[in-house]
């Protein structure tokens, strides 16, 4: 049976969310020269965990190494792979813009929105829903996105980054009691020039695990007003 590892690699630029791909090449064995999610074997004499291998792959394949990784499922059937029965690890991986530039010609980076109407080999769309579906969940409930922000940063910035990923717009002053009172931003002291008034930077604290909301995040309609 054929047991890879598939990752949905993420970053926030031009305002949207983009996907990593990565071609395939032309002597594949399937789908030669079709661009795909990264993805590989584990190797028992190299790596002694998944995250570990999946830093390996990456870094072989398209020069990156993620911010975060997290599992988001396994998955295998008869139908994914046309060699026959085959079972994937799926992985969510999400890397700061500043980090995200790419090495290798192989690899581009394309709007989510657009990757949406194309048809990937094996069941890669699949698995891209599979991970948009978790990042937009965990969204709503925890600090995670901060992988896709710059280690400083304003807090409006932050926001769209919110609201990229959900999709809709969000209440300014609620999300910023939530943000703030996770504990995983810490005031440098720095003071710019913001629309009308001084805006502070922030930096994100790398030691910090995601942290949870004591609520939802809720678009601005469901929100009370300011």
């Amino acid at each position: 049976m054929i047991s890879t590892i598939d990752t949905v690699l993420l970053r926030i630029a031009d305002n949207e969310l983009q996907v990593l791909l990565w071609q395939r090449p032309e002597d594949s064995r399937a789908f030669a020269g079709e661009w795909a999610l990264p993805g590989g074997w584990v190797f028992e004499d190299q790596d002694t965990t998944l995250e570990q291998a999946t830093c390996r792959i990456l870094e072989h394949k398209v020069g990156l190494k993620p911010d975060y990784i997290e599992q988001v499922a396994t998955i295998g059937n008869q139908h994914r792979d046309p060699a026959g029965w085959s079972m994937t690890v799926l992985q969510l991986a999400l890397i700061r813009y500043s980090r995200s530039e790419l090495p290798h010609a192989d690899t581009q980076w394309i709007s989510v929105d657009a990757i949406r109407h194309q048809t990937l080999p094996f069941d890669h769309n699949v698995l891209l829903e599979k991970v948009l579906e978790r990042l937009s969940t965990k969204a709503r409930y925890s600090t995670l996105p901060l992988y896709l922000a710059e280690q400083e940063l304003k807090l409006p910035e932050l926001q769209r980054i919110y609201e990229v990923v959900l999709g809709n717009p969000l209440h300014k002053r609620a999300f910023r009691d939530r943000i703030l009172s996770a504990n995983v931003l810490e005031d440098t002291g720095q003071r710019v020039q913001g629309r009308g008034s001084l805006a502070t930077i922030y930096r994100y604290r790398p030691d910090c695990a995601v942290r949870l909301f004591d609520r939802m995040m809720q678009g601005v309609v469901a929100e009370e007003p300011a």
